[in-house]
């Protein structure tokens, strides 16, 4: 379970200037939730996704993942717990640029903690259910340099999946793909959350936020509507 308890989150506007990017936002989200955050640019999106896997420092408030309080743990702890609970797709790709897809989506799967039975892992079974759910056939063996944008977004997609971690932050995760591909990306998701998978996902699509079971409407560093489907 993830709890976030009247968290404020801030950012330097202008390397100077401390600007509110959340201002007392509280929510739960329970294991095997599949969360939508939406809202216009600068509302704070991002920010709580970057303040849930310790990425960012949070001011006030708390952010709880499992026993373990983000907000206020040593910076070795919240690095163990994104290798270990997190499967994390940035707004950008954030790929190593010398390796090959395959190597870049190899190296996520070995970023595992000690604290996590690797052995229950299949790399291999693994990479073939992504490979073919998102049709990464003809980009494994390439570089990053080489894709286009869509394919990167694919292999950052696949890249955060591949370790089967128990939650996934999705910031902007179609931002790039095409009509065709954001069908690949939400069967994906379906599949994985209907495997147990809690997915939290930042996004603009309107279609994509409707596969959400949770919709959380942020304006102004505020939850200003939560929306529950049906």
């Amino acid at each position: 379970m993830i709890r976030i308890n009247d968290i404020y989150i801030n950012y330097e506007a202008d390397g100077e200037t401390q600007t509110s990017a959340l201002r007392g936002v509280s929510i739960d989200i329970n294991d095997g939730d599949f969360v939508a955050i939406v809202g216009p640019s600068g509302s704070g999106k991002s920010s709580l996704l970057s303040g849930i896997a310790g990425l960012v420092p949070v001011v006030s408030g708390d952010i709880f993942v499992d026993k373990f309080r983000m907000s206020r743990v040593a910076r070795s702890k919240k690095a163990w717990v994104r290798a270990n609970y997190f499967g994390i797709i940035f707004q950008f790709s954030e790929l190593i640029n010398r390796f090959t897809i395959e190597e870049n989506i190899r190296i996520s799967w070995g970023a595992s903690g000690k604290g996590r039975n690797k052995e229950e892992l299949d790399y291999t079974y693994r990479l073939e259910y992504l490979v073919e759910t998102l049709d990464l056939h003809s980009i494994l063996n390439k570089m990053p340099g080489k894709l286009s944008g869509g394919e990167l977004q694919k292999a950052a997609i696949a890249r955060a999946f591949i370790r089967d971690n128990p939650i996934i932050l999705a910031d902007e995760p179609s931002g790039d793909l095409d009509p065709e591909n954001v069908k690949r990306l939400k069967t994906l998701m379906r599949k994985e959350n209907a495997n147990g998978k809690t997915i939290i996902m930042v996004t603009h699509d309107q279609i994509l936020a409707n596969e959400a079971r949770t919709v959380y409407h942020l304006t102004d560093g505020r939850v200003a509507e939560i929306k529950e489907r049906e």
